[in-house]
């Protein structure tokens, strides 16, 4: 039996244990790779977005992790946090196996690589991510106890928007050096972002909910697609593409604000990623690319 303080494992044990957690990482890795592919219709595309609006802090592998296992999955935590919420995990539940970070403490640098130091010139600290490992959530539909409080909702007429979002978003883009418009368009044209003259136009003859989740469209096209952006990204991407990237943030950024968009988004995205790419692999790599992006401009 090991002494006190001692520890309490062999390096045969941490080799073993070492040895586990990469059967499992590899193994986790597969069911994401598999998922990944199965995102490529729209309706299995839709059904990540609703996992991913739930979960907005998740990164792209994460929620698809999270989704592959329990679609239903509505608010996941830890063990030991819904402990401290007044809550249990129910005895037999399964866990939802997802990436969890693997941390260190590390001197901090400056660009060029030399030491940061305080007032007292002693380094200052910081965190990094060195790897991930695999860890458990549960929904908490898989827990019993102390009731949570609901999330308040946006105060909102029938067809407005929550209150100041409409603001808020104008403000965000005209920080970018854009100019809002409300103006005329072509039929069928709810809103035009224009780079050149750094535009955004959403047409005035629409209700205030729908012109708000047409404004977020946009700022998303100012994020993703000015030329600067895409040359900085290296990317060379269509218009469909770029269409479906933009109207999955609009969703989810509108979700994250009580406001359903879902009638109109998922008109662009049914059947989009068919005829993005020629084979499976690219096609593979284009969902995860995509998805990222999405998570990152919603973010």
């Amino acid at each position: 039996m090991p002494s006190p303080g001692k520890d309490r494992y062999t390096q045969a044990d941490k080799e073993r244990f070492a040895e586990q957690r990469q059967i499992e990482l590899d193994a986790m890795h597969d069911r994401l790779v598999a998922g990944v592919s199965t995102l490529v219709n729209g309706d299995q595309w839709q059904a990540w977005l609703k996992v991913a609006a739930k979960f907005h802090t998740y990164s792209f592998n994460n929620t698809v992790l999270v989704w592959l296992q329990r679609q239903d999955a509505t608010q996941v935590a830890g063990y030991r946090t819904w402990q401290s919420l007044g809550r249990q995990v129910n005895k037999g539940e399964k866990g939802i196996r997802i990436y969890a970070p693997v941390t260190r403490r590390a001197d901090k640098t400056d660009h060029d690589g030399n030491p940061v130091v305080d007032a007292s010139g002693k380094p200052v600290k910081t965190v990094q991510m060195v790897g991930v490992k695999p860890t458990s959530v549960f929904d908490i539909s898989q827990t019993s106890g102390v009731p949570l409080p609901e999330r308040p909702s946006g105060k909102r007429l029938t067809g407005r928007a929550p209150e100041g979002l409409w603001n808020a978003l104008t403000d965000f883009v005209e920080s970018r050096g854009y100019t809002v418009n409300r103006d005329k368009l072509p039929d069928g044209v709810d809103g035009m972002t224009r780079f050149n003259g750094k535009t955004v136009t959403v047409r005035p003859d629409i209700d205030d909910a729908h012109a708000t989740a047409t404004m977020i469209h946009e700022i998303a096209h100012v994020l993703l697609h000015a030329p600067d952006a895409d040359a900085k990204a290296g990317l060379s991407r269509c218009r469909g593409i770029g269409e479906v990237e933009a109207e999955s943030v609009a969703f989810l950024v509108a979700a994250a604000h009580d406001l359903d968009s879902s009638s109109d988004s998922f008109a662009y995205i049914a059947g989009w990623a068919h005829a993005a790419a020629d084979s499976p692999q690219a096609m593979n790599e284009l969902v995860s690319r995509t998805a990222t992006r999405v998570l990152d401009a919603a973010h």
